[in-house]
Parts: structure tokens; C-alpha cells; sequence
């Protein structure tokens, strides 16, 4: 049986970030989270770049993911509060890697640094924690990195590589060695933000697994990422409004179900971690 570990949290706001602590606190030992104000807003629209009725589509997207958020998490998704032997701490855009994020960690004496939805990590947190500082990457690391890591692989009609990836986090972007995969059940009348939803689950079940892991062992040795020669990376500056109008269509148009009835035919050849 290994030491007892002293996690800290190092997420956001949103209804997923706030479960997600939720669920880790309820089984780990938790003595801090950060929740960070990313700054980073999606669900804006550029009205000026879409006719009206690309407009209605947008806002109907993220209004369905606040919907099915709430229907998956919204039963355990409160800020944590003070106390209990955990710190809570509000970060604001561009605090994240700051002295003070710094000092509230080592404030709390953590030793194991658990991320998910915040910005980069980097210096002096990337070097404080080396081997201790792992990340819940929204995507299938290495074929999916950076950020809508998820709704790329709909929009590219590769459902096969939706998942979750439970990583090291290096000084690269879900570059680090990889722990654990975890991939949702796709079903013919899933849409977006079920099938994310559903990821989310799998991606915090498979984080809470590698950290009793971790609890249990005191290490963990983690498999360097490959290079497949369909790997994709997107940053924030990547995504246009227009991107969902045009995953809509293709939904529509019977994505979803002609995957599931490729799976029973074939299940899909995709290299995971477990």
C-alpha cells in the first residue's frame, strides 16, 4: 500500500469542471482545487459571418450542451466549498502558472497535480510536480490533440477516434505518455454533446482508476505517445461558428448511424491505452 497522496485539482468553471472535482474529491484524497476562468467563451458567435439561420444553429448547439450537461451532471456539479482539509481557490485568465497558483499548491503541501480543463501548464508549476502532474485530455491523444478535440473527429466523420486520454502532462500540448484511453459506447441516436457527455463520464472513471493506481503503487510509468500518420492537432484559433453548421449536416445527414453500423460489422482498428 502506498503513502496517502495530497491531490490538487487545476480545473474551470463549467458545469463538466465542477462534477468532475465532485467525483474525483469523492473518491481520492483532495486538499486543493483551482478553478480557473479560462477566458476561452465558444459559444459566442460571430454573427457578422453567419446568415441567420447558421446563427440559430450555433446558438441551438450550445444551448443542447448546457441541456444534456445539466442532465448528466447537474446532480453533483456545485463549486466545492472551504473546508473538510481542502483549499478552494478562484483563478482568473492568465493566473493559472502565476507565484500565487504556485504558493496555494505548496500552500496545501499537494503532491500529485490532477488537471483537467484549465490552460497550459507551465513553468513553475510544470517543474514543481515532475511525474506528478497528470491531465484529463478531452481527445485520443496522439490521433486527436488540442482543443475540441472531440468535435473535430464528429466534423472529420472519424467518430472512432472520440475519447478521453489520461496523460502526463509534459512541456507540449497532450504531448506527454499516455496512462490510461477511454472511449464511450456510441449509439445510433447519440448527437454531439451525448456522446460528449458520455465521454466525460468515461475520461473521469478512467482518471479516478489511474489515480488509486498511482495511490496504490507510488508510480506510475506511462507509454510514449506515437506518431500515426493521421494525427491532427487544432488550437482555439482553428475553430470557426461555421464548423457546426456544417457537423449538422452531416448528422443529419446519418453520421452517427452509419458509424454504429460500421462497428457491427468491423469494430474500428484504433491503438489504445489500458
Amino acid at each position: 500500500m502506498g503513502r496517502v497522496m495530497r491531490i490538487g485539482l487545476l480545473t474551470s468553471v463549467e458545469t463538466r469542471h465542477r462534477y468532475f472535482a465532485n467525483a474525483i474529491r469523492a473518491k481520492l484524497p483532495v486538499v486543493a482545487i483551482g478553478y480557473e476562468r479560462t477566458g476561452f467563451h465558444p459559444a459566442e458567435v460571430r454573427k457578422d459571418e453567419l446568415t441567420p439561420d447558421e446563427s440559430l444553429v450555433v446558438a441551438e448547439h450550445f444551448a443542447e450542451r448546457a441541456r444534456q450537461e445539466d442532465a448528466f451532471f447537474g446532480a453533483d456539479n456545485a463549486f466545492a466549498s472551504e473546508g473538510s482539509g481542502c483549499g478552494v481557490r478562484m483563478i482568473e485568465s492568465g493566473e493559472l502558472n502565476s507565484p500565487e497558483t504556485l504558493g496555494f499548491l505548496e500552500g496545501r503541501n499537494v503532491d500529485t497535480v490532477v488537471v483537467y480543463g484549465a490552460n497550459l501548464i507551465k513553468e513553475p508549476l510544470l517543474g514543481r510536480w515532475p511525474g506528478r502532474i497528470i491531465n484529463l485530455h478531452l481527445g485520443l491523444s496522439p490521433y486527436y490533440r488540442g482543443t475540441a478535440t472531440n468535435f473535430y473527429p464528429l466534423l472529420n466523420e472519424e467518430p472512432e477516434y472520440v475519447g478521453a486520454t489520461i496523460h502526463f502532462i509534459d512541456a507540449g500540448i497532450d504531448t506527454g505518455p499516455i496512462l490510461k484511453h477511454a472511449r464511450p459506447t456510441i449509439e445510433a441516436r447519440d448527437r454531439p454533446h451525448t456522446i460528449g457527455c458520455k465521454t466525460i463520464l468515461a475520461g473521469v472513471e478512467a482518471m479516478i482508476v489511474v489515480l488509486k493506481r498511482l495511490e496504490r503503487d507510488g508510480t506510475l510509468v506511462g507509454m510514449p505517445q506515437w506518431r500515426p500518420a493521421n494525427a491532427k492537432f487544432y488550437l482555439r484559433k482553428d475553430y470557426h461558428p461555421r464548423q457546426v453548421v456544417e457537423l449538422y449536416r452531416k448528422l443529419d445527414a446519418g453520421l452517427v448511424q452509419r458509424y454504429v453500423e460500421r462497428c457491427k460489422r468491423q469494430p474500428p482498428e484504433v491503438q489504445v491505452v489500458d
